[in-house]
């Protein structure tokens, strides 16, 4: 039975549980003897532990203590003000010998729906709630909710946060985490969690969602293509789709900038960016930003000689910035996949352009996620940045493509999902400054070539992207859909049949988290026009424009 109203109460929560009581039972039922039977129908699965938790918070594990670049990753802090809930641990071996955990948690005052969580990067769990506002649902934003909801490790609690696929001594891949993570643990998981579900409250969830970003909106991806009957409703956010071309392509900046031995210092890359934007004359508002479809002129070396508090832009400078945005090449110049679109900003504490100075000295910082795919191409753990050259990058980027192929999550024929009636909410930030936009974009055409078109498409598959929007936090020059507004468009549209043609996304001081700005996304291919009046910073002063088909 459902419960809880459906409304936006800010970025992080959606349902509203007032006045709702304690599903009867849960706290008896919450035990290893109650649940083990049930999870014996279904296999070889263990209850390890079920308890009800009452403190309001939770430790969530750790277990990426190797080294990265001689720093280690900070343990995660624990999740605060959570509501009372079965806490639920499972295990079982994969068909490789690797014991996988599934954790499900199942609140007391429950909203009759099930929230399944995937990961992040290259793992099936990613424990750290998100700094700033965006798009990163967790176990703790979905109890908050109302949900019950379940995540796993996937058999992968290896010390090497990237290179946990390369076995250890050997000239191989781990094939058997690799599938698990490609797609195996999320169906294994989903089907533990609904018969814990089930058990715990005496009926099965109304409806089931499976939500992800970046590399969990992968894994999304991949779950509405291999296992669409296990959900009634998938969003996938900024997913790293085309897994292997996609990720490898985030090392071509730094490559560019330390094999032509110039490193752009962020106020140089600042002007580039800016004189991008400023050339898209098609821009209904002055707002910094170039659109994902706007017809930009911009040519880097317009701006030769124009001085920046890093020194005089050089020729040097502009074709480096040219080659960046030009996307990876083989070495006869054959494009490999897309680079960082104009107007995009990948530079500072994070992001594609990253230096830093060494022994006085600016120099590129390789994006880790995507070395590591390298080591994985080369099976090599030791894989030397300085040596690597623009031939061994190219050999490296194909070479791996077979072997991550099981992860691409890019199969465009969809026809599995329009079957099962659930739905699918693609959304990606067209600014996305880790994981260039135009592959997302890529990846939905080729779903509508493969599934007859638009009008075919859009009862079972929307694509909504966001102009100015980064990479999962709302928090760059446009806004972006948040959890809240991006889970009431899929459950409306999942359970009273209101197919999204717009929803609001929202944009947030980076600081104090206070929201600043809302405009609206449309369906794709739709973007927001302002209408030449009104306070651009408030949704209701656009309107929507269809030029692209």
């Amino acid at each position: 039975m459902l419960k809880g109203e459906i409304r936006h109460i800010d970025w992080q929560n959606w349902m509203s549980m007032e006045g709702v009581g304690e599903v009867a039972g849960v706290a008896e039922r919450c035990t290893i003897d109650f649940l083990q039977p049930v999870l014996s129908q279904l296999g070889a699965f263990e209850v390890m532990s079920a308890r009800i938790n009452r403190d309001g918070e939770y430790q969530p594990p750790f277990y990426w203590t190797a080294p990265i670049n001689n720093l280690t990753l900070p343990k995660p802090p624990p999740y605060k003000e959570l509501p009372d809930f079965c806490e639920v641990q499972v295990r079982y071996e994969t068909p490789g010998g690797h014991e996988a955990h599934i954790y499900v948690w199942a609140p007391l005052v429950w909203n009759g729906r099930y929230l399944g969580t995937a990961g992040g990067s290259s793992q099936t769990v990613y424990w750290r709630e998100p700094p700033w506002p965006g798009r990163n649902p967790r176990l703790s934003h979905a109890i908050r909710n109302g949900f019950a909801s379940a995540t796993t490790d996937g058999g992968n609690r290896d010390a090497r946060f990237f290179d946990w696929a390369i076995v250890p001594g050997e000239d191989s891949l781990n094939e058997d985490l690799i599938l698990s993570w490609a797609y195996r643990a999320t169906h294994e998981m989903t089907k533990v969690a609904k018969a814990v579900i089930e058990a715990l409250y005496g009926e099965p969830p109304a409806y089931s969602y499976l939500a992800g970003c970046s590399g969990g909106g992968r894994m999304t991806l991949s779950q509405a293509q291999h296992h669409p009957d296990d959900y009634d409703g998938f969003w996938a956010a900024d997913p790293a789709v085309h897994w292997g071309r996609t990720i490898a392509s985030g090392i071509w900046p730094a490559l560019v900038m330390k094999e032509r031995g110039v490193a752009l210092a962020d106020a140089k890359l600042d002007a580039f960016r800016d004189g991008a934007a400023a050339s898209c004359p098609d821009r209904s508002l002055a707002d910094g930003i170039a659109g994902p479809f706007d017809r930009c002129t911009f040519d880097p070396r317009s701006i030769v000689g124009n001085e920046t508090e890093a020194g005089t832009i050089t020729e040097a400078d502009a074709a480096v910035m040219q080659e960046i945005w030009d996307g990876p090449r083989r070495p006869d110049g054959t494009p490999l996949w897309f680079g960082l679109r104009p107007g995009v900003q990948s530079w500072g504490m994070d992001g594609l352009c990253r230096t830093e100075t060494r022994d006085g000295k600016l120099v590129p910082v390789p994006f880790e996620l995507a070395f590591a795919q390298l080591r994985w191409s080369a099976h090599d753990e030791a894989l030397d940045w300085d040596s690597l050259t623009f031939e061994r990058y190219a050999e490296l980027f194909e070479s791996g493509l077979a072997e991550v192929a099981p992860a691409a999550g890019n199969d465009p024929d969809l026809s599995g999902l329009a079957a099962s009636g659930a739905k699918l909410l693609l959304t990606q930030g067209a600014d996305d400054d880790i994981l260039p936009s135009q592959g997302c974009i890529s990846y939905y055409e080729s779903v509508l070539a493969k599934m007859g078109g638009h009008a075919a498409t859009v009862p079972f598959a929307r694509f909504f992207l966001t102009e100015g929007d980064g990479h999962a936090f709302c928090i760059n020059r446009g806004p972006g859909l948040t959890n809240a507004s991006a889970m009431i468009a899929l459950m409306e549209w999942v359970e009273q049949d209101k197919a999204p043609a717009m929803i609001v996304a929202e944009r947030f001081d980076r600081d104090s988290f206070e929201r600043i700005a809302t405009r609206p996304a449309y369906l794709y291919p739709c973007m927001p026009v302002y209408r030449g009046e009104g306070d651009p910073n408030e949704a209701e002063s656009f309107t929507s424009s269809c030029a692209v088909s």
